[in-house]
């Protein structure tokens, strides 16, 4: 039976301001340098609770790229299938505020991540895969874009699950439209499809684009027409109220953990790393298996990933803040 998780596309540097340090001159703030990038976050996230993890990104051969290899392999992340480089590492300055909410600037023309093109896939690496997870960072720019959307389409060849986040990062794009027409036109190739609140109006086709939906009774029914057009899961991530997941047969809500929240930099890809572990646990590995999940079980998983996630939360960074299965 499939097993492993594999998770294709961008793997970076976040600097994230350190908070044991104090200002410099005129309150300049000190940055730490922490490994990020969402996809490699799912990766790292399964792979500490205990699940088989594969990580295909493209990856620089500087000294900051030669760290984010070192963090996978300390993490027991399959690396065979990682191309290497010699563009530079991107780079993401991470702005807190007094809550842990977090603001992203990219310096990420022409590195390693962007530079991912379909001939570097490796399709060995899908052998024994159960999930292939991706984000929309790597869907921003070419050629990284066709060679996610090519992994994607062998993911559903092979009859193994396609997984999702919106991950929506509107710098990145020439528009919030533009974001939200590559969301409307994949639809179809998803099996899971996570997004935030926040993120609903990225791919809610009678809402403003970018603006995020109340917290009522419109994002269940947003939930339920995403699931007419492919998907067969939808989890819309709340923040400190929870999520809900949402199959054509079952509804569940789930609360957050109460937290001292410091930094949410990772915390929706240490739920999305919690939920497809506990997936590939419950023997799920093609679409149909999504389907027949029961209430309890959707539940169950929620309640988990809530937990991961409501950890990292409370530590900075994102690679960094992802628990162990023993600390759940």
């Amino acid at each position: 039976m499939p097993k492993s998780i594999l998770s294709i596309g961008e793997m970076l540097i976040d600097f994230i301001p350190d908070a044991s340090l104090p200002p410099g001159a005129g309150g300049a703030l000190s940055y730490r340098p922490h490994p990020g990038g969402a996809p490699a976050n799912v990766s790292v996230a399964a792979a500490r609770l205990g699940g088989a993890s594969c990580f295909v990104g493209k990856l620089s051969e500087d000294s900051l790229g030669q760290l984010l290899m070192r963090t996978l392999v300390e993490n027991d992340v399959e690396t065979r299938f990682i191309p290497r480089t010699k563009a530079p590492t991107s780079l993401a300055l991470v702005t807190l505020g007094a809550d842990g909410e977090r603001q992203f600037t990219f310096y990420r023309q022409g590195t390693a991540d962007t530079l991912l093109e379909i001939t570097d896939l490796d399709w060995n690496a899908w052998q024994n895969v159960a999930l292939c997870h991706a984000g929309s960072v790597s869907l921003s720019c070419e050629p990284s874009r066709s060679a996610t959307l090519a992994a994607l389409d062998y993911t559903r060849q092979v009859g193994a699950i396609v997984s999702f986040d919106v991950n929506a990062r509107p710098a990145l794009w020439a528009s919030p439209a533009d974001l939200h027409n590559t969301l409307s036109q994949i639809i179809g190739r998803i099996d899971l499809l996570k997004f935030s609140a926040e993120e609903a109006g990225f791919i809610s086709p009678g809402h403003p684009q970018g603006a995020p939906l109340p917290y009522d009774d419109r994002l269940g029914e947003l939930g339920k027409a995403l699931l007419e057009q492919g998907p067969s899961l939808v989890i819309i991530t709340l923040g400190a109220r929870g999520a809900l997941l949402m199959t054509a047969k079952q509804y569940v809500e789930v609360s957050a953990p109460l937290v001292r929240v410091v930094d949410t930099t990772g915390a929706g890809d240490a739920f999305m790393g919690a939920i497809l572990y506990q997936l590939v646990q419950h023997g799920c590995s093609t679409p149909a298996d999504l389907c027949q999940l029961s209430e309890n079980e959707l539940r169950n998983m929620g309640n988990f990933a809530s937990r991961v996630a409501g950890i990292s939360c409370t530590r900075y960074g994102a690679i960094a803040s992802l628990p162990f299965r023993d600390e759940i």
